[in-house]
């Protein structure tokens, strides 16, 4: 099966269109549609169903799709290797996280890893949840993810990467809580919070915290819009539940913090597809577990 067709496939599906693909890949619209009819006869079936000015994949090229983009990173991993025994260190590595994972830990690890490796490239994508997340990993789009570490399925390999803090952060020039001797900030019923969308890992947290604390939270704002969130409570919007390394962030402008007992821990995860990682990949994961064992717990990263 030739490789340039499979990208192409690969392509239409990725942007959404043929028009879209050929602008990305530079690519003539003619020439690339060709390619795609030339795949569809050696197949024997169509691979994408013209639907308007769009098209959508039919059964056929749903099928093909993982695949497909298997065999393009199996490539990809040959060229990697080939150019890791010459010494020379090339290729790419495609890697998503959960939003609030994206600040930290995941840009840390992803500077180092390019001070190690400055000829790979590193592809990051956002899926909107865990559900999102597992997808992108399963279906080839992304090799590695960074996520909640609780119920992943067991179809992948896990590492551990130790855990993450979370604390409150509330608008500027908000009083304790009422403790005469300065005690942190506090949560109460009457507290107004800004929260991610339900199914979110921050949102669970944010429950179960409240609900160890038997409060009923008023949900001012509910914001799927996570870069928001900081701006939200320094505006007065309410209180959020944030990863540390952000409350620090916020605490520069303003923000007061508070840390909730008990505290509010989610274990993280690195996650990929059962079977072999491409060099850069795999280099990716053993950068990744000095940091896993460092992290906010100290905790040795541990394969599953």
């Amino acid at each position: 099966m030739d490789t340039n067709r499979l990208r192409h496939f690969v392509s239409v599906v990725d942007h959404g269109g043929f028009t879209a693909a050929s602008k990305a890949g530079f690519v003539s619209q003619p020439a690339l549609s060709l390619a795609v009819k030339e795949l569809e006869r050696e197949l024997g079936t169509p691979l994408f169903a013209r639907v308007g000015r769009g098209v959508r994949l039919t059964a056929a090229g749903t099928a093909l799709l993982g695949p497909a983009r298997q065999a393009l990173r199996d490539i990809e991993t040959g060229r990697a290797a080939v150019a890791a025994v010459t010494g020379v260190v090339a290729g790419s590595v495609s890697v998503c996280s959960l939003p609030t994972l994206a600040a930290d830990p995941l840009a840390g690890l992803v500077g180092r890893f390019r001070r190690h490796h400055p000829g790979v490239r590193v592809d990051l994508a956002a899926p909107e949840d865990s559900r999102d997340l597992y997808d992108l990993v399963e279906n080839g789009t992304c090799e590695l993810g960074l996520t909640d570490a609780l119920h992943v399925p067991g179809s992948f390999e896990s590492i551990d990467f130790g855990s993450q803090s979370l604390v409150f952060i509330h608008p500027p020039g908000t009083p304790p809580s009422g403790a005469a001797d300065g005690a942190d900030v506090g949560v109460r019923d009457d507290t107004p919070l800004v929260a991610a969308p339900e199914g979110t890992s921050t949102r669970r947290l944010l429950e179960e915290q409240l609900g160890s604390l038997g409060i009923t939270p008023i949900l001012a704002v509910t914001s799927a819009q996570r870069e928001a969130v900081i701006p939200l409570v320094l505006a007065g919007a309410g209180a959020a539940l944030v990863p540390e390394t952000l409350a620090r962030f916020a605490e520069q402008f303003g923000a007061v913090v508070s840390r909730p007992e008990p505290p509010a821990i989610r274990r993280l995860a690195l996650i990929h597809r059962s079977g072999g990682l491409s060099p850069a990949a795999a280099r990716f994961c053993e950068l990744a577990e000095p940091v896993a064992s460092t992290g906010a717990t100290g905790n040795a990263p541990v394969h599953t």
